[in-house]
C-alpha cells in the first residue's frame, strides 16, 4: 500500500512536468519528422498480462514496423531529435501514465517486448511476478544500454546472449530483496545517474568536434551581442540600459542556439564544410536573430529605448564570427593535410573520355579532400580534341597512344568515364592495360555497375562510385 501511495503521488508530479514540457516537445518532434508525437508499444506485465507503455515517439513513423525490438546505438529508425530525447531519457516522461493507471510501478524491472519475454529461461520468469517499473537497478548501472552493442553484431543475438543474462540476474536479486527503503534508494539513484549520464565519454569523443562548434557559437554569441551594445551605446551609460542589456544577453544564445541546431549547424565535419553547410549556419543565424528581435520586442524590452541598432550590428557581427571561424578550420584543416600529403607518393592516372562525365571524374579526383592521385590528361577518340584542353588538362591522344603515354609519364591508373563504350573495345583496352600492367578503373556518377556488367548505356541519378573492370 506504502509503494501504490508512492507511485500516485510521483506519477502526478511527473505528469504535472509532462504537462508543462508537452508543447516545447510536441513541436520538436512534428518539426522533426511526421507521425504521432507519443508512441505506445505491447509490453509484459505482472502476471504476464500485456499492456500499452507510453513514450514520446523517437523513431520515424513507417506503415509497417522496421527492424527489431531492441534498438542499439546508431540506429537509423531513430530521428534527430529522438537521438536527444533518448539521451536526456525525456522520452520515458509519458510512463507516468502507465504508472498511475497501475501497469506499471515507479521501481522495479523494465517491461519487455513479448517477443523478447519469449526468450526468458524457466528461472526468470520470477520476474513477472511483480510489476515493471520505470526505474530499477539495471539503469543504474546500464544507463546508456544502446552504447553496449559492439559495431557490427547482430543486435537481437548480442542483446539475447550478452545483455539480457545480465539484467535479468540484477533483476532476480532485487526480486529477492525488494524493500521500501530500497526502492527509495533507487529512486535518487537513477535521478542521479540520468543526470550525470546524459554526456558519455564515447558521446564526448564521437562529437568532440560538433561539441566545440556549440560551444565557441555560444560564446560568440555573448560576444556579439556584448561588442554590439559597447559600439551602439560606446559603454554602459545608464542603469535602465544595462539592466536590458543583461536581460537580452542570455536570450542571445536560449534563442538562436537551438535555431543553428535544427537547421542542421551541428551536423557537419569541418574538414568537409561546403557552402551549403555555410547558407545552412546564416539562415541559422538570420533567423535565430530575427526571433531574438521579436521575442524582445513582445517581452517590452524595445519599448524601453533600447537601441534597436544593437540588433543589427550583433547580427552583421554575429555571422562574420560564426562564418569566419568555420571557413578559417576548413582552410588550416586542408593546408595541414596537403603539407602531410607531399611525402607520400600519389598515382599517376589518366582519364578515358572528355565529355561531362571525364571532367566530373576530374574534379572528383583533383579537388577531394585528400587528392592521391596525379591525373596526367584525357585519353579520347575525337581527333579535334588533342592538344586541346579542357579544364587545365591535356587530351593527350586516344586508346591507341596508351602504350606510349605510360612509359612517357609512367602511368598506374585509367579511369574509364564514357557513358557508352563498346564491350569489344572496352575489352581490348583491358588486354593492353593488363600488358601494361596499368590497373583499369570505371568512373560512375549515376549509378553503381557490377565489374561484369556491360557499360551503361542510360545514366541514373545516384552518386559517384568506382568499379574495377
Amino acid at each position: 500500500m506504502l509503494n501504490r501511495g508512492l507511485d500516485i503521488l510521483v506519477s502526478l508530479m511527473g505528469l504535472l512536468i509532462l504537462a508543462l514540457m508537452l508543447p516545447v516537445v510536441a513541436v520538436l518532434i512534428k518539426l522533426d519528422s511526421s507521425g504521432p508525437v507519443f508512441y505506445a508499444s505491447w509490453r509484459v506485465g505482472k502476471d504476464r498480462q500485456l499492456f500499452k507503455m507510453f513514450k514520446f515517439r523517437t523513431m520515424y513513423e513507417t506503415p509497417k514496423p522496421l527492424g527489431v525490438s531492441v534498438s542499439p546505438q546508431g540506429d537509423p529508425r531513430v530521428t534527430p531529435v529522438g537521438v536527444w530525447l533518448r539521451r536526456l531519457k525525456l522520452n520515458e516522461f509519458p510512463q507516468f501514465y502507465n504508472i498511475l493507471k497501475g501497469d506499471m510501478s515507479l521501481v522495479g524491472p523494465r517491461p519487455e517486448a513479448p517477443d523478447v519475454a519469449q526468450e526468458y529461461p524457466p528461472e526468470a520468469h520470477k520476474i513477472f511476478t511483480v510489476k515493471p517499473g520505470l526505474v530499477g537497478p539495471n539503469q543504474i548501472l546500464g544507463r546508456n544500454e544502446e552504447e553496449l552493442y559492439p559495431r557490427g553484431v547482430d543486435p537481437v543475438q548480442f542483446y539475447l546472449e550478452e545483455i539480457l543474462p545480465r539484467k535479468l540476474a540484477i533483476d532476480l536479486e532485487y526480486i529477492e530483496n525488494k524493500s521500501f527503503c530500497k526502492d527509495l534508494k533507487y529512486l535518487f539513484l537513477v535521478t542521479w545517474v540520468t543526470i550525470t549520464g546524459a554526456i558519455s565519454r564515447q558521446h564526448l569523443t564521437d562529437n568532440f568536434t560538433q561539441i566545440l562548434m556549440l560551444v565557441a557559437d555560444t560564446l560568440g554569441c555573448l560576444a556579439s551581442f556584448t561588442l554590439a551594445h559597447y559600439i551602439r551605446y560606446e559603454g554602459f551609460p545608464t542603469a535602465a540600459v544595462t539592466a536590458t542589456f543583461w536581460y537580452i544577453l542570455p536570450l542571445t544564445v536560449v534563442i538562436r542556439i537551438p535555431v543553428i541546431f535544427y537547421l542542421g549547424g551541428y551536423q557537419i565535419l569541418l574538414r568537409y564544410l561546403t557552402l551549403k553547410d555555410l547558407k545552412r549556419v546564416f539562415q541559422g543565424v538570420f533567423l535565430g536573430s530575427l526571433l531574438l528581435v521579436i521575442v524582445s520586442y513582445f517581452s517590452g524590452a524595445l519599448f524601453q529605448g533600447y537601441g534597436r541598432g544593437v540588433f543589427i550590428i550583433d547580427w552583421l557581427l554575429l555571422t562574420v564570427m560564426l562564418l569566419g571561424y568555420r571557413v578559417v578550420l576548413k582552410t588550416l584543416h586542408q593546408r595541414y593535410m596537403k603539407e602531410k600529403d607531399q611525402g607520400e607518393p600519389k598515382r599517376v592516372a589518366l582519364i578515358w573520355g572528355s565529355g561531362e562525365q571525364g571532367l566530373w571524374c576530374l574534379r572528383y579526383l583533383t579537388q577531394s579532400q585528400n587528392p592521391r592521385y596525379e591525373v596526367m590528361g584525357f585519353v579520347d577518340e575525337e581527333v579535334n580534341l588533342h592538344r586541346k584542353r579542357i579544364d587545365g588538362f591535356p587530351v593527350l591522344g586516344d586508346c591507341h597512344h596508351l602504350e606510349i603515354l605510360t612509359h612517357l609519364y609512367q602511368v598506374e591508373e585509367l579511369f574509364v568515364a564514357r557513358p557508352k563504350v563498346s564491350p569489344r573495345h572496352l575489352e581490348s583496352v583491358q588486354d593492353l592495360c593488363q600488358r601494361l600492367n596499368v590497373k583499369v578503373l570505371r568512373f560512375l556518377p549515376r549509378r553503381v555497375q557490377e565489374i561484369s556488367a556491360p557499360p551503361p548505356e542510360v545514366e541514373q541519378p545516384g552518386e559517384p562510385s568506382f568499379s574495377t573492370v
